[in-house]
Formats: C-alpha cells, sequence, structure tokens
C-alpha cells in the first residue's frame, strides 16, 4: 500500500468511497444500494498530462462536476468492459469489477493519518479542526468521520480544492443533522452558511429548472445546511454503514411506467433515510388517474441538489419518472415509487415543497 489510507477493497462499497481502476482513472462509489463485488459509480477524474490535479508524480482531469448530465458523460470514458445492464435499476451503469480496482481508500483512515502525523496544509489543518469539533460538541467518534474528496487520495491543491468529510452511520449522521446550530452556537470558529450565501446557487438551480419558482427554490435552501470552519464551507456527507443499507442490491427491481416525468403530490411518512444517497422517503400520493388511479408509496432520490431536503409531514410535489418496484422475494406485492435523478430527465425533474411540516 502506498497510502496509509488505502485497504483492500471490500466486498461492497459505500457511498463515496474512491479508488482507483487498472489504468488510474479515479471513481466515487454512487449510493449505497450497491452490488456485490461489483462497484456502481462514477467516472471522476483520469490521468492527463494537462490536468490540473496531481496526486504523486501523476496529473488527472476531472471530469465530472455535478448532476446526472456530468455521470453520462464521464461513462463515454469508461472502458465498455465495466459497463453492465444492472438487474435491479434495469439501466446501464458504471460497475466497476472487484478485480480491477487497484487501490481503494479508507476516508477514516485518512482522517486518522492526519490526526497522527498532524495536518501537512491548510485544508488538512481545517479538516482535522472540523473533525475536532465535531467530536468535542456533539460527540461524535472519530471512528465514525472522515476526510473526502481530493484530500482522501493525496491530489489537493491549496489554489483549487474543496474540504469534503463524510460522518458515518445512521445515529452519527441525524445526531449532526439536529445539531448544525448548536455547532455554529457553541463555537466561535464555526458558523451556519446564511440564506444569502446559497444565492448563486439558488440562481443556478431556478435557470435549469424552469418549473420551479424562486419562492420555491428559496423554500428548498432554506433547509440546506453548511458548516463554515474558519470561513472554509466544509461539506460534510451523511453516509449509510453496509449493514444499516435499507435496500439490498437485487432485493428489488424497477420498471418505469411513464415515459416521461410526471407530476404527483404526496405526504412524507418516514424521513429517516433522506439524508442519505440515494434519498428514500416513504410516502403516500393521492390516487394518479391518468396512471389507472395508482397510488406511490415511495421516493428514491439520486439528484444530490435535493438530496435530505425533506421531513416527515412536508406535503411535496414531485416530479420525476414513475417506476413499479417489483420485490425479489416471492410474496412480497408490488409498489409504486417515484424516481428523481434519472439519466435522461435532469432538467425536469424536481422535489419542491407545497407545505413544510416545520
Amino acid at each position: 500500500m502506498d497510502s496509509p489510507a488505502e485497504i483492500d477493497p471490500p466486498t461492497y462499497a459505500r457511498d463515496r468511497d474512491i479508488f482507483h481502476d487498472k489504468e488510474g482513472r479515479v471513481y466515487v462509489a454512487l449510493g449505497h444500494i450497491q452490488p456485490q463485488n461489483r462497484f456502481l459509480s462514477f467516472l471522476k477524474y483520469v490521468p492527463d498530462p494537462l490536468g490540473r490535479w496531481k496526486a504523486g508524480g501523476t496529473k488527472y482531469r476531472r471530469l465530472f462536476f455535478g448532476g446526472s448530465e456530468s455521470v453520462v458523460r464521464g461513462m463515454r470514458s469508461v472502458p465498455t468492459e465495466y459497463l453492465r445492464k444492472d438487474t435491479h435499476f434495469r439501466t446501464t451503469l458504471a460497475e466497476v469489477p472487484h478485480r480491477e480496482v487497484t487501490r481503494y481508500f479508507s476516508p477514516e483512515k485518512r482522517l486518522q493519518e492526519i490526526i497522527d502525523k498532524g495536518p501537512s496544509d491548510k485544508l488538512e489543518a481545517d479538516a482535522l479542526k472540523m473533525a475536532e469539533t465535531l467530536h468535542e460538541t456533539l460527540d461524535i467518534s472519530f471512528d465514525d468521520l472522515g476526510v473526502a474528496g481530493s484530500i482522501l487520495w493525496k491530489a489537493h491543491s491549496t489554489n483549487q480544492s474543496d474540504v469534503n468529510m463524510n460522518v458515518y452511520g445512521l445515529d452519527a449522521s441525524w445526531r449532526l443533522e439536529k445539531s448544525y446550530f448548536e455547532m455554529a452556537r457553541n463555537n466561535d470558529h464555526i458558523k451556519m452558511r446564511q440564506i444569502n450565501e446559497w444565492a448563486m446557487a439558488m440562481s443556478r438551480l431556478f435557470s435549469k429548472i424552469p418549473d420551479l419558482t424562486p419562492s420555491d427554490v428559496r423554500l428548498l435552501f432554506a433547509r440546506r445546511k453548511l458548516l463554515h470552519c474558519y470561513d472554509r464551507p466544509i461539506g460534510i456527507m451523511p453516509v449509510l454503514l453496509p449493514d444499516e443499507y435499507p435496500i439490498r442490491h437485487g432485493s428489488e427491481s424497477y420498471h418505469a411506467k411513464t415515459s416521461m416525468p410526471i407530476r404527483v403530490v404526496m405526504e412524507i411518512k418516514d424521513d429517516t433515510y433522506g439524508l442519505f444517497s440515494p434519498s428514500i422517503y416513504i410516502a403516500e400520493s393521492e390516487s394518479i388517474p391518468l396512471t389507472k388511479d395508482i397510488v406511490v408509496d415511495r421516493i428514491m432520490i439520486y439528484e444530490g441538489t435535493f438530496r435530505g431536503l425533506l421531513r416527515t409531514g412536508d406535503i411535496v410535489e414531485v416530479c420525476g419518472v414513475l417506476q413499479l418496484v417489483e420485490p425479489s422475494i416471492r410474496g412480497d406485492k408490488p409498489f409504486y415509487q417515484m424516481l428523481v435523478g434519472t439519466k435522461d430527465y435532469e432538467r425536469k425533474e424536481y422535489v419542491k415543497i407545497v407545505k413544510a411540516s416545520f
């Protein structure tokens, strides 16, 4: 192993895990519905002598900049043998075989390396300070925290890189979600991003999805939480542990029942797994006349823009692809879900809060 953060590839990837294939391409695991011994992921960096990122003696060019359109563009650079018609999702996805992975990185071990050796630059110093603050203020174990992004595989640059972290497990993730204001209130070096500081991001979303009004977007962003440490924004991604996955790959399959996104009004009944990727909400819709009075029972969101923003009791409008969910266990009844974050309709799919529960 070239780095203390490197580990043997696991049987199941976790969301946001980073790994390299034999050609040095850099992938990020996508979501917690992961097949065994294959890593459902998106391609983020490729070796390129003209690239702006550098790790060791190799330069890299970035391919992924956010959103499903970026994922699809990256798939054009993925070897064809990695592209698989997935029987769970019933679409073609990038799934890197276990045997093709040469380097696999642990965010927790990378954080521990920074703790043990001390930070080597300002980015690592801010990541360490945030981890210490989470530990001291919320009693989140260092074992449940990790350093993500380019810092994880030491390709970061103080001139262009962000600081990203992960918090692991259902309990620790919700503890943080409910305590953002406590973090800012009890630490002078921590502040919450204010709604006006989201202005550019809100403008981009409003421009991308015309069906969202400025008030729709503002209500969504009022639910967004981002901490700044010494004025540096640090995104902290909630990540489930493999034994917490609510849906196992292969336990069900998804069958599109509409050729285009449709709008459905639903009430959120359970937001337990809404923080994670994919966001999963148990919900209840009124019957949909255009689809033979179908009732929808679940929302699944892969589009990161809308992750984690809904709460139990919200009335929401969902525009996405209606899918029939067929469980693989005999006797379990099929049901319907709305999927937001398909490969084809990024600019048409959305979630809006019609009536907030708080």
